[in-house]
């Protein structure tokens, strides 16, 4: 894929105001359907890999058909015949609902009402050649990710029969056998290969590094931790919802703050989508080549230490192993797309999924990023070092897709 120059478009921080899901009729249609697509996708229940799929898919058909009538931009997959009279909002709407309904068909009655209730409002073009092109996008990138692998059923793994220091296994308190071992095989939406940035190994044990981290995470993601403060207690409750939920609330939050066009809003969306659908890709590539430990088992199971025997972290240990951080790395890879159109200082207004927790106000992207994977060990579920290493591979798959994905056009 060859490279090119993208126009960075820069806007001031500002003050921004959280966009709730019972004000969307007021919303962006490109803004409002990423939230309908994301919410109906994890009341179906899907985990992030799988969900991460789904709405790169979504935002790849709104981008192409809004794309296909403004020619803002480069396509990802579809350009259809131009039609400038067409309406590029009800293209973006009936784009978002042909994916959403052919991923999540129960969602199919819902759907429709808000579309139905969606393109009486629009006034931007011929409604009719609108839809038609929305669905011809949507249509031309399902066929497109046909047997990108998602389709083969989920290959579990149990770990090594005979497990040796640092390597993984299944953790308490299910013991149950690593997830989605294949997600490592799924076709990546932009980089070459899903080991394309497959970093160094994890520390050695005798490694100074390794001691580090696990004295760490022994004193301050312990459920019964005295050093760890409320606040990040709190950090730790507020980020353990899934990763693409926090990506895609910043996203929103942004667009809704800056009056960009409808095509600028649904590149954006593309990209940070794509982003954080590679970047879970490039991960699970990477925690299935070196089947690492969680910190659980280390401190409880390893035979040359009895110091962190009866180790409970804060959070409940995922099932799949633990170096890099798939969390840190869908998180960054998507604060990194985002930085390069708002900059940094951003004041963020968050939400959690958490019962309990209260909304938390951030200063800037990296804070994001850094709050999300400091979580991880505060939840004492992952050491530093898987945080770090999760974190430069979201940078580098953003970098990538940055470079060579779908760009806006100097006009």
């Amino acid at each position: 894929m060859p490279s090119h120059k993208f126009k960075r478009i820069h806007y001031p921080a500002l003050a921004l105001s959280f966009l709730f899901f019972s004000s969307l009729a007021s919303a962006d249609t490109v803004v409002k359907w990423n939230e309908i697509s994301l919410k109906s996708l994890k009341k179906k229940g899907l985990n992030s890999n799988l969900c991460t799929r789904i709405l790169a898919i979504e935002a790849i058909a709104v981008y192409d058909a809004v794309n296909t009538i403004q020619r803002t931009g480069t396509p990802y997959r579809y350009l259809g015949n131009p039609n400038p009279d067409a309406s590029a909002q009800s293209a973006a709407a009936q784009a978002a609902h042909d994916v959403l309904i052919h991923y999540a068909p129960e969602t199919k009655s819902y759907v429709d009402s808000i579309l139905n209730f969606d393109i009486k409002g629009f006034t931007d073009g011929n409604i009719e050649e609108g839809r038609k092109i929305g669905s011809a996008s949507a249509e031309s990138i399902i066929k497109f990710r046909e047997g990108d692998g998602s389709e083969k059923p989920d290959e579990s793994f149990p770990g090594p029969l005979h497990p040796a220091a640092g390597q993984w296994r299944p953790t308490p308190p299910n013991l149950q056998p690593g997830i989605n071992k294949n997600w490592r095989l799924i076709k990546p939406f932009q980089i070459y290969k899903s080991s394309q940035f497959l970093p160094a190994p994890p520390p050695t044990l005798k490694s100074r590094n390794f001691q580090i981290a696990e004295s760490e995470v022994l004193h301050i993601g312990s459920k019964k931790s005295t050093v760890r403060t409320d606040d990040q207690t709190h950090i730790a409750q507020f980020y353990k919802q899934d990763a693409e939920l926090t990506v895609n609330e910043v996203t929103r939050e942004l667009l809704s703050a800056h009056t960009l066009s409808l095509g600028e809003n649904a590149l954006i969306l593309a990209l940070v989508d794509i982003a954080e659908a590679d970047a879970r890709i490039a991960v699970w590539d990477s925690k299935y080549y070196y089947i690492y430990w969680r910190p659980v088992t280390a401190l409880n199971e390893e035979k040359e230490s009895q110091i962190g025997i009866g180790f409970e972290p804060l959070l409940a240990t995922p099932p799949h192993p633990s170096y890099p951080s798939g969390h840190s790395g869908t998180v960054t890879a998507g604060m990194e797309i985002l930085k390069r159109f708002f900059g940094d200082k951003n004041e963020i207004l968050l939400h959690t999924t958490t019962p309990g927790e209260p909304t938390r106000t951030l200063h800037s992207l990296s804070e994001v990023e850094s709050e999300n994977g400091l979580s991880r060990i505060y939840g004492g579920i992952h050491f530093a070092f898987d945080n770090t290493v999760g974190q430069e591979m979201g940078r580098k798959v953003a970098e990538f897709i940055f470079r060579t994905g779908p760009h806006k056009l100097n006009k």
